[in-house]
């Protein structure tokens, strides 16, 4: 789980692994926030499409288009 918010927040692993494990907690802290945000921004998007189109399609794949403009 460490390596995938490591590698959300676009840290370079290789040089991250000769480095204390002070420094990966802190890289993956910051891979967690850009995360969780494009988590959030996934379904904030997809409800307010949900409201205005009333079809799940259309808001759960514009929701995913805008979830991901974060990562």
């Amino acid at each position: 789980m460490q390596s995938f918010f490591i590698t959300c927040s676009g840290a370079d692993t290789d040089i991250l692994d000769n480095c204390s494990a002070g420094e990966r907690t802190k890289y993956a802290g910051i891979g967690a926030t850009v995360f969780f945000t494009a988590l959030m921004a996934f379904f904030a998007a997809s409800y307010a499409l949900y409201t205005v189109f009333d079809s799940y399609l259309i808001a759960t794949a514009f929701g995913f288009v805008w979830g991901s403009i974060d990562i």
